[in-house]
């Protein structure tokens, strides 16, 4: 069974929207990113922005989308049910399929507990603005610092149990964690005495 890796370039401060605008070298930090990946997974945006910038010849291309692309060679557009058919991808033997930057797919998979893994490149870079992450209960599997200060975090995505618990987002970095209950009425937040 193959994993899909989430692999994704993030400021220090935690933005991983458009790293084309905060970064000195766009090309090769997104060339970083796709490198070692014999199967990669891009949202239609994002293979249309930088499909034909980056060394991808190699590369197999799976595009997800709901509007046809202009056509690549080595470039596959997936038709159908996108979670089942990455589902059945997932369980055909080969290597891992790794998604590259399309944050909107990161998240629709992320919601349909396919990512099994999260690589990111922490850039040393404050980008200011831009959307953060959705952060999920991560485990740290490896991480290393390359000659260039990026720090290179490697996680395991932890599903949470969808038993009868009731889910609450954690704050800024969203993901979920369960509580046995629900409260079945409301509380008073402030209690005075008399």
């Amino acid at each position: 069974m193959r994993n899909i890796v989430a692999r994704l370039c993030m400021s220090e401060d935690g933005i991983v929207e458009r790293p084309e605008q905060w970064l000195t070298d766009p090309r090769q930090a997104l060339g970083q990113a796709v490198h070692g990946a014999s199967t990669v997974l891009l949202g239609r945006q994002t293979f249309e922005r930088y499909g034909g910038a980056l060394d991808l010849a190699d590369v197999r291309k799976l595009v997800i989308g709901s509007r046809p692309v202009i056509a690549r060679p080595g470039t596959e557009m997936l038709q159908g049910d996108t979670r089942r058919v990455l589902g059945a991808l997932k369980d055909v033997p080969g290597e891992d399929l790794h998604v590259f930057g399309s944050l909107t797919l990161v998240r629709w998979l992320l919601r349909w507990r396919l990512i099994d893994e999260m690589s990111l490149l922490i850039h040393p870079v404050a980008a200011g603005r831009g959307t953060l992450l959705d952060r999920r209960p991560l485990r740290l599997i490896s991480m290393c610092a390359r000659e260039d200060g990026v720090l290179e975090a490697n996680y395991r995505v932890h599903y949470a149990a969808t038993s009868s618990t009731a889910l609450i987002s954690t704050g800024r970095w969203g993901g979920t964690r369960s509580r046995k209950t629900v409260a079945s009425a409301a509380r008073a937040v402030v209690r005075t005495q008399a």
